[in-house]
Parts: C-alpha cells; structure tokens; sequence
C-alpha cells in the first residue's frame, strides 16, 4: 500500500522480557441522565468524579488492582443527548463504587441519575493484534495544535491533507499506547477517512474531525485519543464497516 494511504508508527522494544501480546485493561462504564440538563453539565459531571477519584486514589494507592498516572483514569463523554462515564484501571474501581453506593451523582444544586452501569468491571484488550479494526469517532477529535494546523491549512489538495491526517493517527495511537505503559511490539499501521469541521471551545476556534479509521491496534470502546481526551475529546467505538481506500475503489 502506498505511503500516502498508510503509515506506521514503531516504537522498538528495549526489554526483550516485556509481554508481546495486547495487555489487559480493567474498564467500567456509567451512563446518566441528569434531573435538570439544563443546569447539570458534563463539566459538573467532570468535577465530581475527578474530585472522588483523587480521594480514591489517596486512599487505595497501595491496592494491586493497578494504576495508570498518564492518561485519564476516567473520562467523561456526551454522545447526543446521553452523558456516559468510563473508568479505566483505577478509575473502573471507583465508578463501580459510586454506582454500588448510590443511584445518583448529585453535585449539591442538581442531580444526575445513573440510568445503566455495567455488570461488573470488564477486562478488556489494548494491543497490537493480527487484525485490522475499524473505529469511528462519537466525539470530535481535536488532532491538532497550532502548528500542526497551519501545516494542514498549507497543503495543497485533499491527498496530501488525508495523508497527513493520518499521520496525526498514527502519532496518537502510539501516544496512547506509550501512555497506558503498553510497548508496542510491532508497527501500528492506519488508514482513514476524516473530515474536518470549525467549532468553538472555549471562546477559541478551532478545528476538528469526525470519521473512521483502521488500525491494527485493539482499543476498548469509549477511550479518546488526542487532545483534551479528559474533557470528551476524540471519543471512538469499533464499528463493523470496512475502510475502502482509493486503491480499491478504483479496482472496482
């Protein structure tokens, strides 16, 4: 496949006793419906989880149930109308706590009521696998910093502008990887199909994409990637489509 359809990213191992194969990540998911969406926000919901889960940290620091320190330990996203929590590591074991303790999140002025929790926590794969999946973003994807946006505005047609989008892929999916302590045993490879739009947050403009991509990198559903990924950035689910690249349309 061509350089300009896929890319890759290698971080070489330099523990040959490391484990190869995808690791095991410890995850839980809340949904919520607040009382009153109108004054209860996923920057209420934000707050309050992450006010626990430093409580839950202090407290259980010397647990063997593990610990992440780089990547959000939970996540907060609003996908439509719907708010949904994802703890990861210890992040899962304090969500569970909260929805075993109580049927509601209340904030002191307003209430937001768990509406569906998992079962129990789910031990999920994160890795480098045999097969290529396919994801799509629920929530924008804030790929790039100022510099890396000025680049994109400077090339020239839409070829060049997906190659080096997925680029940016490639780059975040090792990022996440590096940051969950998962060394990659072999090249994360991409292909996409992204699109960009403008939006605002927080009084700046900026851009972001929406779209799929295929990778051979295993993620658990709901887990963001780029920027701002605790605030509900870059939110992504497998989907069962299949990425048809431009090669393959044309074979057609």
């Amino acid at each position: 496949m061509r350089q300009s359809q896929e890319q890759q990213y290698h971080e070489p191992l330099h523990n040959p006793e490391i484990e190869t194969g995808p690791m095991i990540l410890r995850i839980f998911t809340l949904t919520l419906e607040p009382a009153d969406p109108m004054h209860f926000s996923i920057g209420d919901l934000r707050s309050y989880l992450s006010s626990r889960l430093d409580e839950y940290t202090v407290l259980h620091k010397d647990s063997s149930s593990g610990f992440i320190h780089r990547y959000p330990a939970v996540q907060c996203r609003q996908i439509k109308n719907t708010l949904m929590a994802v703890g990861i590591s210890q992040g899962a074991d304090l969500l569970r706590q909260i929805s075993d303790e109580q049927g509601e999140i209340s904030t002191g002025e307003t209430s937001c009521t768990i509406t569906a929790r998992d079962t129990s926590i789910r031990n999920e794969e994160f890795g480098i696998t045999g097969t290529n999946v396919t994801y799509e973003f629920l929530t924008p994807w804030l790929a790039l910093n100022q510099q890396n946006q000025k680049k994109f505005y400077d090339l020239k047609g839409k070829p060049e502008r997906d190659a080096f989008m997925i680029e940016i892929i490639v780059r975040n999916l090792g990022t996440l990887a590096k940051s969950l302590d998962y060394a990659v045993p072999a090249p994360i490879n991409c292909e996409a199909k992204v699109r960009f739009r403008r939006d605002r947050i927080d009084r700046h403009n900026v851009m972001v994409f929406l779209g799929k991509f295929r990778t051979n990198l295993t993620i658990p559903d709901y887990l963001g990637i780029g920027q701002s990924v605790f605030l509900g950035f870059g939110a992504i689910k497998r989907i069962s489509e299949i990425i048809e690249t431009d090669d393959e349309k044309t074979r057609s």
